[in-house]
C-alpha cells in the first residue's frame, strides 16, 4: 500500500494516529488495511518523500 499525505504536525505524531486508527480499527482506508488478513500495524512503514517548510510561518 502506498500512502501520500501532508501534514503541519510532526511526522512522529501523524503517524502514532496512523497507528491508533489501527489499533483501533476506525473507519479509515490506513484501518481497513493494515487489519485486513495477511497484514499487521508492525508492517507499516514511514518515508519522507521531501520536505517543504511554509516560509509564511
Amino acid at each position: 500500500m502506498v500512502y501520500v499525505g501532508e501534514t503541519s504536525r510532526s511526522l512522529k505524531e501523524r503517524a502514532k494516529e496512523h497507528e491508533a486508527d489501527v489499533r483501533l480499527r476506525r473507519d479509515k482506508p490506513i484501518s481497513e488495511h493494515f487489519n485486513g488478513a495477511g497484514h499487521r500495524v508492525q508492517d507499516m512503514g514511514v518515508s519522507v518523500l521531501t520536505q517543504i517548510r511554509d516560509s509564511s510561518h
